[in-house]
């Protein structure tokens, strides 16, 4: 009852939390509603709830603000406030999407009997070997666990003769397997290891093993051209019972107990040994004066399940959080490799005449005119990002200085500073500072790309240590069996 009322608590907190969600956007004047409405994503308000949690958490630990940083320069010229809404709403209907698909597969599995214990008081013999049964038993309100072995049943003498009987009327048919007849045996017999009908075993003879063996392969080469008789004998023995049968067939060529626990697991011996001619074995329903109830335990467990879910869900928490550090990781990279052509461009088109303004507004319509629909270059984002808040009228010394801030990187802090430095002072010493700003970003990044490459290397080394173990084992390997 524990684990049905979990479960069935567990889905209606899912579907409520999505429910939750829904009702919460739909708000009068809730901002976010309109965003997803206008983007034709407001099926994504199922887990809205999440995303205010995060954002309520993001703030008492004071980190909302870097959050904010993160998207606002991951999508430049885009509407950050839409991405991140999107992208915390769909974790979010995950998140409640699984703890309701999750609770409603527990208590379908809870209600056909999955995670309890069944009551029991016999159990059917199996038909051949011994079958082990864990068992939980209740005892004066206590709980003993056990095993019990069950074996197979054993036949009475007269049921072995009976079903001997009837086998030898059978017999010297089934052995035949393909062959056409008794005299006209040329391939394999087939021959039964159990006694049919029961869990008896039989043992095959020979009268000629050079023509038939005990697994009845035949060889014919063997048999002369006449052909040749030979006896193949059954031999039956179960207990005191021992019996043979012959079949002949001609062969030619080819065309002390310390506790209740141990008082319990003797009894359910004694049950067994008393009930050993019996198809079913009752188990007992008392001990002494007080009653005795046995179930058959399940090995599957709700708890396992809840287990599963939460390393899920932290699994999926995680893989949430590294997805962001790579995306801040590829753009700082990307940032670095786009730092030497950005300051080369600009002293170019400053060499040839152009002002820093115009150079500026030139490689934004240039990265512009040649953008790929999937690529997105994160400075030059930034650049155009800063075009448009100039021609919004915003200074030229207080937009550059947003440039360097925006990207985040010393390097770009620094171009930024040389670009402030020099619009007060005059463009006059400009290009030789760019030029060779642009000489040492360039000598940067031969160093990374070295060390790129000694990391490559560094990499390999594991393959390279397997293949070098499969070399080993397939010299050594062949040298050990050939001793």
């Amino acid at each position: 009852m524990t684990v049905i009322l979990t479960a069935a608590l567990t889905a209606c907190l899912g579907v409520s939390f999505i429910l939750a969600g829904y009702a919460v956007l739909l708000r009068r004047g809730n901002r976010d509603w309109e965003v997803l409405r206008d983007a034709k994503a407001g099926y994504l308000g199922g887990g809205y709830l999440l995303c205010l949690w995060k954002r309520r958490f993001l703030r008492k630990v004071q980190l909302q603000k870097r959050e904010e940083q993160f998207y606002r320069s991951m999508y430049v010229n885009e509407n950050p406030m839409f991405r991140r809404l999107c992208r915390e709403c769909r974790q979010g209907l995950a998140v409640f999407g699984l703890l309701a698909g999750f609770g409603g597969l527990m208590l379908l599995m809870a209600v056909r009997g999955t995670f309890s214990d069944v009551r029991v008081e016999a159990f059917q013999r199996p038909g051949s070997g011994t079958e082990i049964y864990h068992l939980k038993a209740v005892y004066q309100d206590e709980e003993y666990e056990m095993d019990l072995p069950v074996r197979e049943r054993t036949l009475t003498e007269s049921e072995i003769r009976t079903a001997w009987e009837k086998a030898k009327l059978t017999l010297p048919d089934e052995i035949l397997g393909q062959n056409p007849g008794p005299d006209e045996v040329s391939s394999r017999l087939s021959l039964p290891k159990k006694l049919p009908g029961t869990n008896v075993d039989l043992i095959w003879m020979s009268s000629d093993y050079r023509i038939v063996d005990h697994d009845g392969r035949v060889y014919p080469a063997n048999v002369p051209a006449e052909g040749h008789v030979v006896t193949v004998t059954a031999r039956l023995k179960y207990r005191e019972l021992t019996e043979f049968f012959d079949i002949p067939i001609r062969v030619v060529k080819e065309n002390g107990v310390t506790d209740i626990g141990e008082m319990l697991q003797e009894q359910l011996a004694k049950s067994d040994a008393d009930q050993i001619y019996e198809a079913t074995m009752e188990l007992p329903t008392d001990m002494g004066e007080s009653p005795i109830t046995f179930y058959k335990k399940k090995s599957r467990t709700p708890w396992l399940f809840a287990g599963l879910l939460i390393v899920f869900l932290i699994g999926i928490s995680a893989k949430w959080v590294s997805e962001e550090k790579q995306m801040r990781k590829e753009r700082e990279d990307q940032l670095l490799r786009d730092y030497p052509d950005l300051v080369s461009k600009i002293t170019l088109l400053m060499q040839a005449g152009l002002t820093l303004r115009s150079a500026w507004d030139r490689i934004t319509e240039d990265y512009m005119s040649s953008r790929k629909n999937d690529t997105t270059r994160y400075v030059y984002e930034e650049m155009r990002n800063t075009r448009n808040r100039l021609n919004a009228g915003v200074p030229e010394e207080t937009a550059y200085e947003e440039f360097g801030r925006n990207c985040g990187n010393i390097r770009y802090l620094r171009l930024s500073s040389v670009l402030v430095q020099n619009l007060k002072k005059g463009t006059g010493g400009l290009v030789p500072l760019l030029r060779k700003e642009a000489a040492e970003a360039f000598a940067d990044r031969r160093e990374r790309v070295k060390q790129s490459g000694e990391e490559a290397g560094t990499k390999l080394l594991v393959p390279m240590a397997g293949i070098l173990v499969l070399i080993l084992a397939i010299i050594m390997i062949p040298a050990f069996m050939s001793f």
